[in-house]
C-alpha cells in the first residue's frame, strides 16, 4: 500500500468501523434501556395493530362485565317475586280454612297486598336505565370485532294487561309460526299474570265486566279476602312460581355464557400480547451480550484509529 499524505485509508477503515460499531452500540443501549427492540415502521405498526385488538378485547371485558351486574339485578329481583310468590301462596293456603272467620282472612289480605304490590313495583325494575324485564333482546360486544356478540333474551313481566276490563287472554305463536294462546302455550306464565293483575273497577268501586270507563285501583285482582279466591290463588300460584322459576334459569343460563366468553377474552389477550411481545418486547440477556461486544470494539476501534492517524507521521521520516 503507498504511502501518501492526502488519503489515509487506514484510519477512513477504521473510522467506519467506529462508526459502525458505535451504531451497533447505541442500538443495543437504547433498546435496554425502552425495554423495545422495535426498530423499523413496518414493526411498529403492527405492534400498534396488536396493542389496538388489545385494548377492544379489553373494553369487551369490561362491556360484559356490565352486563354480567345486569343479569345479577334480574337475578336478585326474579328471587325477591320468587319469595313474594311463595309467601303469597302460604298466606292463601292459611286463607283456605274454613274454621276461619272472615275478619282473619281479611287480616292474611293486608299481607297478601302487600306482596303484590312489591311484585307489581319489582316488575318495572332497570339497571342503568334499562328496564330488566321488558322483553328486549340485549346484545353486548364479546370481542374485538362487530360481529362478536353476547345475546341476552329478553324476559317479559309486563305484558299489558289494561287494554280490557275482561282478561284477554295473551297470545303468542308456535313453531309453526301460527297463533296461540298463552293459556295453551305458556300455562305457567298466564298463572303469573293472573296472579298479578291488578281490579279493574268503576268510580263507584264495583268491578266493571265490559270496557268502559273503568280504572285499575292497585288492588290484587284475586286476593285471599274470601275463602274462594284463597282456591283460585292456590290454583295458580304454583305455576306461577315455575314460570319465575324458569325465567331464574334463564338467566343462570345467560351468566354461565358471559363467564365462556370472558374466559375466551382472556385467552385471546394472552395470545395477543405473546405475538406483541415477540415483536416487541427485548431480550435482555441477549442485548446485554451486544452491549458488551460492541462496547469492546467501539473502544478497540477508537485505540485503531488513533494509531491510523499517526501513520502520515513516517512520511517526515522518509522526508528527513
Amino acid at each position: 500500500m503507498p504511502i501518501s499524505l492526502n488519503t489515509n485509508l487506514a484510519a477512513n477503515q477504521a473510522m467506519a468501523s467506529l462508526h459502525a460499531n458505535q451504531t451497533e452500540l447505541d442500538q443495543a443501549l437504547n433498546r435496554l434501556a425502552s425495554g423495545s427492540k422495535v426498530d423499523q415502521v413496518t414493526e411498529d405498526a403492527e405492534v400498534q395493530r396488536l396493542s389496538a385488538t388489545i385494548k377492544r378485547f379489553r373494553s369487551a371485558k369490561a362491556n360484559i362485565a356490565n352486563a354480567m351486574s345486569f343479569t345479577q339485578a334480574q337475578q336478585g329481583y326474579l328471587k325477591g317475586i320468587a319469595d313474594a310468590l311463595e309467601r303469597m301462596g302460604e298466606l292463601a293456603m292459611i286463607a283456605n280454612d274454613e274454621t276461619k272467620t272472615s275478619d282473619d282472612r281479611v287480616a292474611y289480605n293486608e299481607e297478601y297486598k302487600q306482596l303484590f304490590s312489591f311484585i307489581r313495583e319489582t316488575r318495572g325494575k332497570s339497571f342503568n336505565g334499562r328496564e330488566l324485564y321488558n322483553d328486549e333482546d340485549l346484545e353486548v360486544s364479546a370481542g374485538s370485532a362487530s360481529t362478536d356478540i353476547a345475546t341476552l333474551d329478553g324476559i317479559n313481566l309486563n305484558h299489558s294487561m289494561s287494554e280490557d276490563t275482561v282478561w284477554l287472554p295473551i297470545s303468542g305463536f308456535d313453531e309453526n309460526g301460527d297463533e296461540v294462546l298463552m293459556s295453551n302455550s305458556s300455562p305457567n306464565l298466564f298463572s303469573f299474570y293472573e296472579v298479578v293483575r291488578q281490579q279493574y273497577q268503576d268510580d263507584d268501586g264495583n268491578e266493571v265486566t265490559a270496557e268502559g270507563d273503568g280504572t285499575f285501583n292497585g288492588e290484587p285482582f284475586y286476593d285471599i279476602s274470601s275463602l274462594a279466591n284463597a282456591r283460585d290463588v292456590l290454583d295458580k300460584i304454583e305455576n306461577a312460581l315455575l314460570a319465575v322459576s324458569q325465567y331464574r334459569a334463564t338467566v343462570g343460563a345467560h351468566q354461565s355464557s358471559l363467564d365462556g366468553h370472558v374466559h375466551q377474552i382472556d385467552v385471546a389477550i394472552d395470545n395477543y400480547d405473546a405475538s406483541r411481545s415477540r415483536i416487541e418486547d427485548v431480550d435482555v440477556a441477549e442485548e446485554s451480550t451486544r452491549l458488551a461486544k460492541y462496547n469492546i470494539l467501539v473502544q478497540s476501534s477508537t485505540a485503531i484509529l488513533a494509531q491510523a492517524n499517526q501513520l502520515p507521521q513516517n512520511v517526515l521520516r522518509l522526508l528527513n
